[in-house]
């Protein structure tokens, strides 16, 4: 047989006069107290298991420090990229060599040819547009590289550091191929 003291501890019945045998059940706070902090504890628990961490995000990088089976997810350096003057800016423009990279384009700036990037360092050759705006390669070796148009009139340069995060002396010769805006009658056709 059940104790109906023990099934009542945290309803209150309302028997009011007037309503048919119809009984009013409210939950205690301190049972939604209760409730709630076991939700938080398995949402916690499963973060923990998920191996879902936090600390790893830093600087320019996205780190993800899960792992499944044997396959452990890479962290990915984030730059952004424009045209200012001449000049190609990355912001950040520095990258840990070994790390992939991406880098997503400010469309709206980037004028004419300046679309059409090459990294010839890590063999990149991209036509940006408003629907593939991205930038991606895993940087091999440390070092100063450059960046530029496939005309060669917009430049720029981004640093890739050593692992341990130095600077290495290597720097790429600046390419002197490709022709001016408009030279001899030529050019990109940006209008420049």
């Amino acid at each position: 047989m059940v104790d109906e003291s023990t099934n009542n501890q945290n309803k209150e019945v309302d028997e009011s006069p007037g309503k048919d045998d119809s009984t009013v059940i409210r939950i205690s706070y301190k049972s939604m107290f209760k409730v709630g902090f076991v939700i938080i504890l398995l949402i916690v628990i499963i973060m923990l298991f998920k191996g879902f961490d936090i600390s790893t995000a830093t600087g320019n990088a996205v780190g993800v420090a899960s792992q499944v089976g044997n396959v452990q997810a890479q962290e990915v350096q984030l730059a952004k990229i424009k045209v200012v003057g001449s000049q190609y800016v990355i912001e950040p423009n520095s990258f840990k060599v070994g790390v992939p990279v991406r880098i997503e384009a400010d469309i709206t700036q980037l004028p004419g040819c300046s679309k059409s990037i090459v990294i010839s360092a890590f063999n990149v050759k991209k036509i940006l547009t408003a629907s593939d705006n991205i930038i991606e390669f895993t940087p091999n070796k440390a070092g100063t590289f450059n960046i530029a148009c496939s005309m060669n009139m917009y430049k720029g340069t981004f640093t890739v550091l050593q692992s341990d995060g130095a600077k290495a002396a290597y720097v790429e010769k600046d390419s002197t191929s490709g022709a001016s805006c408009g030279a001899s009658g030529g050019g990109c056709g940006c209008g420049g």
